[in-house]
C-alpha cells in the first residue's frame, strides 16, 4: 500500500481543498478527504464540527492542527453571525483559526446596491474567542480594487501564503501549542491588527456604535428584564444576570441566529465554559408547542440542537424554558 501522507486536507466543497493546496509547499502531496464522512475520526474533528463545517481542516499526522474559513461575502448586519460558530468551534476545540474574508465589498442588485461593510462586532468577538480560548484567531483581509470589487486574482492569496510561513515556523518549533501561544506575539499579527484599526477609522461610520450591544440584546440584572419576570422560572437561571437575545424569526432556523448567539456569548456572557451571565434566547413569534413540535422528530435538527447548546433558557411567547428541559 502506499504511504499515508504526512498532511491531510479535509474540505466542505472540492475547489477549497484545491484552493488550499495551492497555498503551501506542505500542502502539495496532502490528500483531500471530503469533510462529511470525517465527523467522527478522533475526539477533536467532532468538536472542531460540532456546530457547522468550515471551508477546510488541515491535518497533520490525523491530528487537526488548522481550521481555515474563506468567503467573498461581507458580514454585515445581522449575517455576521452566519460563520461564527464554526470558527469558535475551533478554538475551542484548541486548534488555530484564520478567518480570510473581505472588511468591505460592493453588493450588486436590489435597493441596498453598494458598498458594505464589516459589522465590527465580528471582530471584537473573535478577539474575545482568542482571549477565552487561548488559540491562535486571525483575520485576513481580502483585497478589493478602488471599486470595492472583490480581487480575483492569484495575488490575493499573498497574505495568507504569508500567514502559513509563520505558522509553519512556530509549528516546527513547537506544535499547535506554540502557535496558540506566540502567534500573537508575531508582527504578521500586529500588522493584521493594524490594517484592521486603519480601516476602522477610514470607513467605518460611527464605530462607536458598536462598542455597545445592539437594540435586539439586553442585559441586565434578571430581575429588571420584565419579560424574564413574567415567568417564576427566572429564579433557577444560574447567574443573577442575563443576556438576552430577541431573536425575531417566525419559525425555527439556525442561520443566522444561533451563530449571533454564540457570538454575544463571547462578547456579553464569558463564553459557554467561562459564563459570567445567563444566555437566554427571547423567541415572541415562536411558542413552546412550536419549539416541541420542532424537536419532536426522528432525526436531531440541527437548529434544535444548536439553540440548546447555546443557551442557558428560551423565552417563548408563553413560557421560559431552562436548557435542561428543552
Amino acid at each position: 500500500m502506499p504511504a499515508t501522507p504526512e498532511f491531510e486536507i479535509l474540505y466542505d466543497d472540492l475547489q477549497e481543498g484545491m484552493w488550499l493546496k495551492s497555498l503551501h509547499p506542505r500542502f502539495e502531496s496532502a490528500s483531500l478527504t471530503p469533510i462529511t464522512g470525517s465527523e467522527n475520526r478522533n475526539a477533536q474533528i467532532t468538536r472542531i464540527l460540532q456546530y457547522d463545517r468550515p471551508d477546510a481542516i488541515v491535518i497533520h499526522d490525523n491530528k487537526p492542527i488548522l481550521v481555515i474559513e474563506r468567503t467573498i461575502e461581507v458580514p454585515s448586519g445581522h449575517n455576521v453571525g452566519q460563520r461564527f460558530a464554526r470558527l469558535a468551534a475551533a478554538a475551542q476545540a484548541d486548534t488555530p483559526v484564520v478567518y480570510f474574508g473581505p472588511y468591505a465589498a460592493f453588493k450588486h442588485g436590489g435597493d441596498t446596491q453598494g458598498p458594505r461593510y464589516m459589522n465590527l462586532r465580528l471582530f471584537y468577538a473573535m478577539d474575545a474567542v482568542e482571549r477565552i480560548e487561548k488559540t491562535a484567531v486571525t483575520t485576513i483581509n481580502w483585497p478589493v480594487d478602488k471599486r470595492y470589487e472583490i480581487v480575483r486574482e492569484q495575488w490575493k492569496d499573498d497574505r495568507l501564503k504569508e500567514y502559513l510561513q509563520v505558522f509553519f515556523g512556530l509549528y516546527d518549533t513547537g506544535g499547535v501549542a506554540q502557535v496558540n501561544s506566540d502567534f500573537c506575539k508575531s508582527s504578521f499579527h500586529d500588522r493584521q491588527l493594524d490594517e484592521r484599526a486603519k480601516f476602522i477609522a477610514a470607513e467605518v461610520e460611527k464605530p462607536e456604535q458598536y462598542n455597545v450591544p445592539p437594540n435586539s440584546v439586553i442585559i441586565d440584572d434578571n430581575t429588571r428584564i420584565v419579560s424574564l419576570t413574567t415567568y417564576p422560572e427566572h429564579k433557577q437561571l444560574p447567574l443573577a444576570e442575563t443576556v438576552l437575545y430577541n431573536v425575531g424569526m417566525r419559525y425555527i432556523r439556525s442561520d443566522p441566529y444561533t451563530g449571533m448567539g454564540m457570538l454575544y456569548e463571547y462578547l456579553y456572557a464569558g463564553g459557554p465554559t467561562r459564563r459570567t451571565r445567563n444566555m437566554v434566547f427571547h423567541f415572541p413569534e415562536i411558542s413552546h408547542s412550536m419549539w416541541k413540535t420542532a424537536a419532536a422528530g426522528k432525526r436531531p435538527r440541527k437548529d434544535i440542537r444548536l439553540f440548546k447548546q447555546v443557551a442557558n433558557a428560551i423565552l417563548f411567547s408563553d413560557a421560559i424554558v431552562l436548557a435542561k428541559d428543552l
